[in-house]
């Protein structure tokens, strides 16, 4: 049966197929953007001259070749709209303000002292209340928010964070309600994935897995730049993967899953054990000078600096996440797995390790064509991520103003 397209349903997606063009291939002319998406010049002109009033693209000279005169290059507006993201990052919000490339123009930290829902939810107002007091132009009338847990992106609810014990977080309507401004959430980690694959360590790769190691663990499924969602918002929870049956309990209710195991909150357990049990470390005085706290980043940085404890517990830790990255190289085949998060921040000896241990247990043929790397954009990654979930809208939101 024949399926007719309505003209402005048509008018969208060109649109939409023109901008995307411009932004993957800079210096491209209206002939060429016309050639590679097979749409006519008349209809390339109409296009490009919308979106030059909507002030996302701009039009200048480039350099001639040749004889002749230099030809009209189309390249994005970078400094005409900013778009505003911001992630829970271990204890604090991190909010960043970008161009429309993605490039990051300021960036702000707001920590939080307690960990509960009515702290997360004013800690993320207050953040973004003081990002919003100075920008540098006009702004992209929404937010992106990277949150903990399994979120339901339709609604903008974390449906649960089982490394906080939070249930059904409304994060989207509180938002909206509170600044009027569109929000779009994301898991954290997944966010942060998508950022590396954008602008990061990941930038061209077809296939990748970004893994997240904080409180929690969390992993972005990314083919060809597109983030897999799943049925139900639920691909990439592997921290929920079974690596050790019968072993810690976890918060979901399960016993012997990855973020039981191998989390920033299983490290601090482990090594907190094990100072009460009177072994020898570093990090002892740093849990004095804390109240009693240590976190898996203290952690894996004293194990950097060679304390015994830090690295047994790091070793352990890895050797769980190793066997969990040995379990996605064999399912998916990626040409690489990105650790990220507050922990794969902190680089080797956690990466290396981890590395070690997938070698050990993936088959040799998938792990051939795999890089286990650390990612590039440290602290900022999730807040990147989150104020992509607006760059990616910017048609429909500027459209809409």
């Amino acid at each position: 049966m024949t399926k007719w397209v309505k003209t402005d349903d048509l008018e969208r997606v060109n649109t939409r197929n023109v901008l995307k063009a411009i932004e993957l291939e800079k210096g491209l002319s209206r002939a060429q953007v016309a050639r590679r998406l097979g749409l006519s010049r008349t209809t390339i002109s109409t296009i490009v001259s919308k979106l030059i009033s909507l002030g996302f693209v701009t039009e200048g000279q480039s350099k001639a070749k040749g004889r002749g005169r230099p030809g009209i290059h189309l390249s994005l507006t970078r400094e005409r709209w900013h778009a505003i993201g911001a992630e829970f990052h271990s204890k604090k919000w991190v909010a960043v303000v970008t161009d429309l490339e993605g490039r990051i123009l300021k960036i702000l930290e707001n920590p939080v002292k307690k960990e509960d829902v009515d702290s997360f939810l004013s800690g993320m107002k207050e953040t973004i209340q003081k990002i919003l007091q100075d920008l540098p132009g006009p702004l992209l009338p929404a937010i992106g928010v990277g949150a903990p847990g399994l979120v339901d992106c339709d609604n903008g609810v974390i449906l649960r964070a089982d490394d906080f014990g939070w249930r059904q977080v409304e994060v989207r309507k509180y938002l909206e309600e509170e600044l009027r401004l569109k929000t779009f959430v994301l898991n954290r980690h997944r966010a942060g994935g998508l950022a590396e694959a954008r602008f990061g360590v990941g930038r061209k790769v077809h296939n990748l897995v970004y893994i997240g190691i904080g409180t929690g663990i969390s992993a972005a499924l990314i083919s060809d730049g597109i983030l897999i969602h799943g049925a139900n918002y639920s691909a990439g929870e592997i921290g929920h993967m079974i690596v050790e049956p019968g072993g810690a309990p976890c918060g979901c209710g399960k016993r012997g899953c990855l973020q039981a195991l191998a989390s920033g909150s299983a490290l601090a357990r482990m090594a907190k054990e094990a100072l009460q049990r009177g072994e020898a470390s570093s990090l002892r005085e740093s849990m004095e000078g804390e109240g009693g706290e240590l976190s898996g980043e203290q952690i894996c940085r004293e194990a950097a600096r060679g304390d015994s404890l830090s690295l047994q517990c790091v070793e352990q830790a890895a050797r769980f996440l190793g066997i969990a990255v040995a379990n996605i190289i064999n399912t998916f085949n990626p040409d690489m797995v990105i650790i990220g998060g507050p922990l794969g921040q902190t680089g080797d000896p956690l990466v290396r390790m981890i590395r070690e241990e997938a070698a050990r247990w993936a088959m040799e043929h998938p792990f051939s064509a795999t890089q286990i790397v650390q990612g590039a954009l440290g602290e900022t990654a999730g807040a990147l991520g989150a104020a992509c979930l607006v760059l990616d809208r910017k048609l429909e939101l500027v459209s809409m103003e």
